[in-house]
């Protein structure tokens, strides 16, 4: 069972290049997520909260980036300039990636 928010870091294939950590992209289906990558959840072993990592290739989460696109492309908001961005931008970062890792977590501070 998945926390309460997710973020993703991803890893570049070049040692020289900086990891790059951002929300989770809201064109991604959380429920099938969680459900197709149910098998890797690695339990952080936080004593107090609900943290848990995926870890998936660059190809697998670029693949999975490409079809989250094309059923969310039968939304209204994806006609939206910010959703072409947002979209580039990520293909941009995912065609460098070598992993990318997708943490689950539960504790707010309250402070975002």
């Amino acid at each position: 069972m998945p926390a309460y928010r997710e973020r993703i870091y991803i890893i570049p294939s070049e040692n020289s290049q900086p990891v790059w950590i951002g929300e989770f992209p809201y064109w991604w289906d959380r429920v099938v997520f969680f459900e197709q990558y149910s098998q890797r959840q690695i339990d952080t072993g936080n004593p107090i909260y609900v943290d848990y990592g995926f870890l998936l290739t660059g190809w697998e989460a670029a693949e999975w980036n490409r079809r989250c696109q094309e059923i969310f492309s039968n939304e209204p908001r994806s006609r939206e300039p910010f959703f072409k961005e947002d979209v580039q931008n990520l293909e941009t970062l995912l065609r460098s990636a070598s992993w990318v890792v997708v943490e689950s977590y539960e504790w707010e501070s309250g402070l975002n």
